[in-house]
């Protein structure tokens, strides 16, 4: 049964909210002296609330269901079988789905996965938080995915300081972002996570402080990233060995020292992530590197059937083996959906429309860009660390989920992390370029 949302609902929102404004005021009052970009923290802030506040209503009146409702639905059922049955019954809240069949849940089967189980226990946690309130459940989701985004646009801010108000286009006001990362989905976990990283790595490598607490907060969202999206960490983790090189780089001087342990740290790095990622496959499930060309396969098998049956609107990059040579013969076609695509004339309904527009501006800017700098934007992209690796983050991100999801509304959700780094690279070149009088 899907939630039914009244004044009682709204009222709680707004009270929770008022409690929100109040703290984060007197937060902003501590900080904003020591840190400018904090005058900007109630603007992202409320991008993300009624982000999550616009995405719970759309799901209740627009699509009138969706994996956010059942991931919800499934929580409250044994939320309520705890507050109203015995406090034995709390084992029940963190049981995976196939233990339980005696019991007649509703949506049982989203504990059945690993992924599915572990988003399902996030979701009882807000739940219990939410007072078992869709609507409420709902802003906290988005307010806890908005305070790791924060950490890591703060971060990212004092390193480049002139461009930290573009920064919060690329962390909390792309459209798409908005809609499919601040609600009660995997995407919204995903995002706040990835600001959490972004924030830990550069403080032990670049700012030196809270070491201690920055490691713990990279092994736990790891963990949950690993179990949410492990497909996601596989890129992420070269990708952060290599910026993490380039730190390091920076750090060590002299020329001939510079010349013996580079190699060795580079090499060192690369071998470890290789078999980082070597071991998360192995528990992967469906994500398993062995098996990807299946489940890539199926993804595209899926989304292609609910375009033709279900009024969804889809895409095809044509026939291709899944080969290395076949899916990489793919690759321009793959990042172009990604990035620039549905075109206008490829709009089926409201959310098709938001991404196209979304496209076209994104597409629009990045020509704009390579017509001014030409060769000046790769000699910027690889003077500035940052601006590589999540530009390389981006461009194998973009690729695995352009050839992967054949389905607009899919591929929205799927391509949030890639679209989020190729815009802070682009900023970053672009105010760097400004800085040396290229553009």
């Amino acid at each position: 049964m899907i939630p039914t949302l009244g004044l009682y609902d709204f009222v709680l929102a707004f009270l929770y909210l008022f409690v929100i404004y109040v703290f984060a005021l007197f937060y902003v009052r501590l900080k904003k002296q020591e840190n400018p970009e904090y005058k900007y923290f109630l603007w992202a802030l409320s991008t993300k609330l009624f982000g999550g506040i616009f995405f719970a209503l759309f799901s209740l009146y627009y699509y009138k269901g969706g994996d956010s409702i059942y991931y919800f639905l499934a929580s409250i059922g044994r939320v309520d079988r705890v507050i109203f049955g015995s406090l034995e019954n709390i084992k029940i809240l963190f049981t995976p789905g196939q233990l339980l069949d005696e019991l007649s849940y509703g949506y049982n089967y989203i504990y059945d996965t690993t992924d599915g189980f572990t988003m399902a226990v996030n979701t009882i946690l807000m739940t219990i938080l939410g007072m078992g309130n869709y609507l409420l459940t709902s802003i906290l989701f988005a307010f806890v995915s908005f305070l790791g985004l924060w950490f890591g646009y703060s971060n990212m801010t004092k390193i480049y300081p002139n461009a930290s108000k573009s920064m919060l286009i690329g962390f909390f006001f792309i459209p798409t972002a908005i809609l499919w990362s601040s609600g009660i989905l995997k995407d919204t976990i995903t995002q706040g996570i990835i600001g959490w990283l972004l924030y830990c790595i550069s403080n032990i490598f670049i700012f030196n402080r809270k070491k201690i607490l920055s490691v713990i907060i990279i092994v736990i969202g790891s963990y949950i990233l690993f179990r949410l999206k492990s497909y996601m960490l596989y890129v992420l983790i070269p990708c952060f060995f290599i910026w993490i090189q380039s730190i390091s780089k920076e750090v060590i001087k002299g020329s001939f020292i510079r010349m013996i342990i580079l190699p060795l740290l580079l090499s060192t790095l690369l071998i470890s992530g290789y078999f980082i990622t070597l071991q998360l496959s192995e528990s992967a499930g469906k994500y398993n590197l062995s098996n990807i060309d299946k489940t890539l396969n199926g993804f595209k098998s899926w989304h292609e059937y609910l375009a033709e049956n279900r009024d969804q609107s889809g895409y095809s990059l044509g026939e291709f083996e899944f080969t290395p040579s076949g899916l990489l013969s793919k690759a321009p076609a793959a990042l172009n959906v990604t990035f620039f695509r549905p075109y206008l004339t490829e709009v089926r309904n409201l959310p098709t429309f938001l991404g196209a527009v979304e496209g076209l501006i994104l597409f629009i800017f990045f020509i704009y860009m390579l017509l001014k700098l030409r060769f000046e934007f790769i000699k910027l992209l690889f003077k500035h660390k940052e601006a590589f690796f999540m530009m390389l983050f981006a461009i194998i991100f973009g690729f695995v989920v352009g050839i992967s999801s054949y389905n607009f509304g899919a591929l929205s959700r799927y391509k949030i992390p890639a679209e989020m780094f190729f815009v802070l690279s682009l900023t970053i070149i672009y105010y760097k370029g400004k800085e040396e009088n290229k553009i």
